[in-house]
């Protein structure tokens, strides 16, 4: 799973920097193993009644809500970033027992909430300013969904170690910690592993799935076809006032509902969007703090006219809230 992939990229971290501590980034969903959990703050109901033991800290995630209007996001996220980083490193944690910053590089079960290019800079910036690893968490974005390989690639960010999982082998059980050889190298065998590590039927499945990518141009048509599918979703957006926001990069992409007469998140409506749709033949799936956002995460195989039924679908529902 993708949470054991976490826990070993974890692992890595601190067994090469010998600290003690991670910092994570308050919406990011990790898992729920405990090592996983402790970097996890999409939603406290994960956490409750079981508070990992691993002691971690917490940054803000960059949320586009919370830039003041007029100012630059990619400027205001960064310059937030170092001032909470300072006081972190001032008030809670010495930078050095930190091993690593973990982190989705586009937040997924915390509502697909995608961060300025310059703030994900900022993070690598700091990371290397005080000799800690940074470790993006792939798991959903990896394998084509952001229309690159991987995000990292989307945004020119380039992480210590991976995680990856899910479209790694396009749905058999397979995840991978990912580093490179001068980092694994410190990491002498029996260090880590799994009772299923590496079952050979999972990575055959993860070959073939590599090619087909390669073969079918399948980034090109993530990009393609995500480029169709928001084309058509801001035409909603101003249809429909009940849409309060359409984000995406590839086939990664989130519509945020709101409660018209209160303009806060709608948990209710989604689920009711959800269930209508589903009643109609078309799958889509939920994320954010509150429920309040559509999920759209088709296949990467997916075609112009599947776009468009499941729009359309969309659409019609929507028309009877």
């Amino acid at each position: 799973s993708g949470t054991e992939a976490i826990e070993g990229a974890l692992k890595l971290a601190k067994y090469v920097k010998k600290r003690p501590y991670a910092v994570s980034f308050t919406g990011c969903f990790h898992g729920r193993s405990i090592g996983a959990l402790s970097v996890s703050t999409s939603k406290s109901k994960y956490r409750k009644h079981q508070q990992p033991s691993w002691l971690t800290y917490q940054l803000p995630y960059a949320h586009p809500e919370d830039c003041p209007e007029g100012m630059d996001p990619e400027v205001f996220f960064a310059e937030r970033l170092e001032r909470d980083a300072e006081t972190l490193f001032k008030h809670q944690v010495d930078p050095e027992e930190i091993a690593c910053m973990i982190l989705e590089p586009i937040l997924g079960e915390g509502g697909y909430i995608i961060p300025p290019k310059s703030w994900l800079k900022k993070i690598r910036e700091i990371c290397d300013r005080h000799d800690i690893l940074l470790i993006f968490d792939e798991v959903q974005t990896g394998f084509g969904r952001t229309g690159n390989w991987f995000a990292a690639q989307t945004f020119d960010v380039k992480p210590d170690i991976m995680a990856v999982a899910k479209g790694i082998a396009a749905g058999l059980p397979l995840s991978a910690t990912i580093a490179s050889k001068e980092l694994m190298d410190q990491w002498p065998l029996g260090a880590h592993g799994t009772t299923f590590g590496g079952n050979p039927i999972a990575c055959a499945a993860a070959r073939a799935s590599l090619e087909v990518i390669k073969e079918e141009k399948l980034l090109e048509n993530t990009n393609l076809m995500g480029e169709h599918a928001l084309e058509r979703l801001a035409r909603m957006k101003e249809k429909y006032s009940v849409i309060d926001d359409v984000r995406g990069v590839g086939l990664m992409i989130g519509i945020a509902l709101k409660d018209i007469e209160t303009g806060k998140p709608d948990g209710d409506a989604v689920m009711k969007v959800l269930n209508r749709c589903l009643e109609k033949g078309v799958l889509f799936y939920l994320c954010g703090n509150s429920g309040e956002v559509i999920r759209m995460i088709p296949p990467l195989t997916v075609t112009k006219s599947q776009i468009n039924h499941g729009l359309d679908v969309l659409d019609e529902v929507l028309a009877t809230l």
